[in-house]
């Protein structure tokens, strides 16, 4: 067992925003560690490559502080590296003084509706994934010869998803998206794209600047169905602003040059999805309303003819062999980032699929603090 004075040697697995963050704290607080960082793709970044909208090329700049904690003395990336194909997490046990889980959030979250399992149901992290080169999607099979689009979910990743879906090719162009995706997406023919939420406009978690960005987009006309808009916060706080930017969406006038339409639609609960030919013919829906802070139905039901669904309604950690999962949260069970001793997790796995990359940061400094805790 090395004592306070010797040098540790700890295995990360994930090279993500949790992973990356996890080590560059660990060299901060004690210099000369010994990092390997394995990493299942054959190139490192995690969400920050793979899942940020290329459209968002702000938030890639995080590369660069990857970058630079990669080219630390004692840190060795080590790519194309999958726990239980290549190595176990026994026998990183036997190698490493400590083993950090920095996996995050791999797997969409369903709905549990009939009809899911159709072609054309597309989940978030596919999408994002194909828009962005991921290997693992790289070959998505998308139809975009459809009229309606439906994103189902009231978070940015939604957003983001329905963006990409509406953008003009031309502004597309002037992004880093991926080729074929790109070359593919200049082929769709939706005219209408609708965002689908349970709850309400209070309720929402998009960021303030990122639904304002829609009222930038030139080719799309932004709506939003009749619904209440209380009135909170002030104006520094981001559901104020967002709900305001809504609406102006529903008091805006129509866009007569408009070549797709953005439906922001609330209160509605998604219950069945009926089939023609194996693909989506429509959603079912339920119209809510809210019961304290949860939607309940309402008996009112509506049908939404579309032919692309796209599910964006959060992530959930997938099991490790080896390694416990708790399936309802989808989580590492954890405490404050302790697995037990010599074995942690950081980020998504261990808290959830919630807060953005930033986050991850002080996330890094709970569980590192807690492995030095026990060296």
């Amino acid at each position: 067992m090395n004592q306070s004075n010797q040098q540790l040697r700890v295995a990360t697995i994930g090279s993500g925003p949790a992973g990356i963050f996890a080590s560059d704290e660990l060299l901060r607080k004690r210099s000369g560690t010994l990092i390997d960082i394995y990493e299942r793709l054959t190139a490192f970044g995690g969400l920050v490559r793979y899942a940020v909208a290329p459209d968002h090329p702000q938030t890639r700049r995080t590369m660069k502080l990857f970058e630079a904690t990669l080219a630390k003395p004692g840190v060795t990336l080590k790519l194309g590296a999958e726990i239980g194909r290549d190595i176990s997490i026994a026998e990183l046990r036997e190698r490493y003084d400590a083993v950090i889980v920095a996996t995050g959030a791999e797997e969409d979250r369903k709905l549990g509706i009939a009809g899911e399992a159709l072609a054309n149901i597309i989940p978030s992290t596919a999408f994002c994934g194909w828009v962005n080169g991921d290997p693992d999607f790289a070959n998505l099979d998308i139809n975009l010869a459809v009229e309606t689009a439906v994103v189902i979910g009231n978070g940015n990743v939604a957003l983001d998803c329905a963006r990409l879906l509406a953008r003009s090719q031309e502004a597309l162009a002037q992004t880093d998206i991926f080729r074929p995706a790109f070359e593919k997406l200049a082929t769709r023919k939706i005219r209408r794209v609708i965002v689908l939420g349970r709850r309400g406009p209070a309720q929402n978690s998009f960021g303030a600047a990122e639904i304002a960005e829609f009222g930038t987009l030139e080719n799309c006309a932004v709506s939003v169905s009749p619904s209440e808009f209380p009135i909170i916060g002030n104006s520094e706080d981001r559901l104020f602003q967002s709900l305001e930017t809504l609406k102006s969406f529903a008091a805006a006038t129509a866009n007569p040059v408009a070549q797709i339409a953005i439906e922001f639609r609330f209160f509605a609960r998604p219950v069945e999805i009926k089939e023609r030919a194996g693909m989506p013919a429509s959603l079912s829906i339920e119209r809510t309303k809210l019961d304290g802070d949860r939607a309940v139905g309402t008996g009112e039901f509506e049908e939404i003819p579309c032919g692309l669904i796209v599910r964006a309604i959060g992530h959930r950690g997938v099991a490790l062999p080896g390694l416990p999962l708790d399936e309802a949260r989808g989580v590492i069970p954890n405490f404050a980032g302790r697995i037990e001793r010599g074995l942690y997790c950081v980020g998504w796995i261990k808290r959830g699929a919630s807060g953005l990359i930033g986050h991850n940061r002080r996330d890094a400094i709970e569980t590192v603090a807690s492995l030095l805790a026990d060296f």
